[in-house]
């Protein structure tokens, strides 16, 4: 049988694992869209595998369609993540070479986020990349579509070095290596959390159902938890582990009131472009609010019926799998 080729754009961290899995089956090739293909590359360089076609690109139409063409590429996904508008730009014109190519005619555009549905302005600077983009894809027909969201990546919990995904110490509430956290709020709003090994595993199953069978969004969880709570079980799980200097130590918590991230969400209010600060303050209220935990019912009805026999790990899961192993 011959295997689909999978069109990856703006590969990244995620983009890696997401790699590594549809290698992993027999039934996809991995086509690979970059700008730049250098030997600085550390993941290029690891590439040695005849199934991966590296193609350099500037995202223009001119550019992609004729490697679409050529590839013979089912499907796209964009890992492409920009807060601006040009995520919009950039997006349309990967939904036009879509459109326009002989064979790929399924898109997974770059969201990775929370419920995206129950809060499609949130974060502030989704409202002027992503909700443009969503209102594209809802008014036309020529490419089938889904918005893959996972909450939070779980290996953000993981020490430096344990996972492709680079650390994001001063957004992510906990730092593994660190020892420390600060939490925002009260530490017992919920969240939802995904390894990125499990949205890797999720994409591979999604490239395989039939044409016509993917929802608008599509959501996949491996926990649901709170970040209170996940300090805790990182307490009690590296109580005795020999690796991490913390044996029978408490993680320090400090707190970040609601109150001091909305005054920061009023200064950096009408921005005309994003800066640290201010995307700081939005990620923030997505905690402090919940829009990262994706809706629960919608996804575990998923889970039935797109990963029924897929085991995702939880917090403990991950935390052992990281010991057992060198990388997740």
């Amino acid at each position: 049988m011959t295997r689909q080729v999978i069109a990856l754009a703006g590969v990244g961290d995620l983009g890696r694992f997401v790699c590594e899995e549809l290698l992993a089956s027999p039934d996809f090739d991995v086509l690979i869209l970059t700008r730049s293909q250098t030997t600085q590359n550390k993941f290029f360089a690891t590439i040695h595998n005849n199934r991966v076609r590296v193609h350099k690109t500037d995202y223009s139409l001119p550019s992609l369609l004729p490697i679409l063409n050529t590839t013979r590429a089912t499907t796209l996904l964009s890992f492409i993540s920009d807060p601006t508008p040009t995520y919009l730009t950039t997006h349309t014109a990967l939904l036009l070479a879509c459109t326009h190519s002989t064979h790929c005619k399924r898109l997974i555009p770059s969201e990775y986020i929370g419920d995206s549905e129950a809060y499609p302005r949130k974060p502030s600077y989704y409202a002027t990349s992503r909700l443009p983009f969503r209102l594209v894809l809802q008014g036309q027909t020529a490419v089938e579509y889904t918005l893959l969201n996972c909450g939070w990546v779980m290996d953000y919990f993981l020490p430096a070095g344990k996972t492709y995904m680079a650390p994001i110490k001063e957004k992510f509430p906990v730092d593994a290596e660190g020892w420390r956290a600060c939490v925002r709020g009260s530490g017992e709003e919920r969240q939802s959390w995904t390894c990125a090994r499990d949205v890797g595993r999720a994409v591979v199953r999604l490239c395989g159902v039939e044409r016509g069978g993917w929802e608008g969004v599509t959501y996949v969880v491996g926990e649901w938890g709170t970040f209170n709570k996940a300090v805790g079980e990182m307490e009690e799980f590296y109580a005795d582990s020999e690796p991490m200097p913390t044996t029978g130590r408490p993680m320090p918590k400090t707190f970040k009131s609601w109150d001091s991230i909305q005054g920061a969400l009023s200064k950096h209010a009408g921005e005309t472009e994003v800066s640290e600060e201010g995307e700081m303050a939005q990620v923030e209220e997505m905690m402090v609010k919940g829009y990262l935990a994706c809706p629960k019912e919608k996804t575990l009805r998923q889970r039935e019926k797109y990963f029924k026999d897929m085991d995702f790990m939880g917090l403990r899961d991950l935390l052992a799998c990281a010991e057992s192993r060198e990388h997740v």
